[in-house]
């Protein structure tokens, strides 16, 4: 099960983001909403989360007040939210964690080879954009695909971008006329890896490696490789080019 975690305040899902399928219950047993977590008053007291430990993925608005049944939400107490990041998730080494958040930035803090199962940031309209297709990604595979809700159900294109971008940079003041060497990119060796992964799952990243080691080109031609590859994925969604 997926846990949405909200107190939606004012039924701002439908009024301001347009959204209906969360209340409508289209992915039922799938995707559970909860907008009221009462306030325990210790603070090592979780067994009222207890249930949240055999979550999938928690998506988590980290302005989410605590409820008491005589006062309804307490606007300024937000312990269940810290008990969910910290101790139940532990920022998603215990159970996949997505804040959000309308005071958060438009661009998700999001890195998947450095943590893969916690998006540290992402604003509340861009993740309530992106729910939908979240949501139906998992249904049809079984996969929490964080990256969906980070860029969007284009994510490959935007990713393959992304760590083309870090790539380049790290050899962008080497001269291009130089012969290219895998240790210009120790410190990015699994950037590349993913590179190769996500925009030409047909290539062996071992065997790139070894040619590149028998067969060495200069750092222009490394680089025209990698702008070629992520210009046809963006393009065609794909890359056209060998190698």
């Amino acid at each position: 099960m997926i846990y949405l975690i909200d107190d939606n305040h004012n039924n701002q899902r439908q009024n301001q983001y347009k959204i209906d399928f969360v209340e409508n219950e289209t992915f039922q047993g799938i995707l559970t909403s909860v907008e009221r977590i009462e306030k325990r008053e210790r603070a090592d007291d979780i067994s009222h989360l207890e249930f949240l430990k055999d979550a999938k993925c928690i998506l988590l608005h980290v302005s989410t007040a605590d409820w008491d049944e005589n006062e309804g939400f307490l606007e300024e107490s937000t312990t269940n939210v810290e008990k969910i990041k910290t101790i139940i998730s532990d920022y998603g080494c215990y159970v996949p964690l997505v804040l959000f958040s309308n005071k958060m930035n438009e661009t998700a803090d999001y890195n998947p080879q450095k943590e893969p199962d916690f998006i540290r940031e992402i604003k509340k309209n861009i993740f309530y954009k992106n729910l939908y297709d979240f949501v139906e990604n998992y249904k049809n595979t079984g996969k929490i695909e964080l990256r969906i809700l980070a860029w969007g159900k284009n994510f490959k294109a935007i990713e393959v971008s992304r760590l083309a971008d870090e790539l380049l940079g790290s050899i962008a003041i080497s001269n291009g006329t130089d012969k290219f060497m895998i240790t210009d990119i120790s410190d990015k060796l699994q950037v590349f890896k993913t590179f190769v992964e996500l925009a030409m799952p047909n290539d062996d990243y071992q065997c790139i490696c070894i040619n590149l080691e028998d067969n060495p080109i200069s750092i222009y031609e490394f680089r025209n490789k990698i702008n070629l590859i992520t210009e046809s994925f963006l393009k065609h969604g794909k890359n056209i080019y060998n190698w």
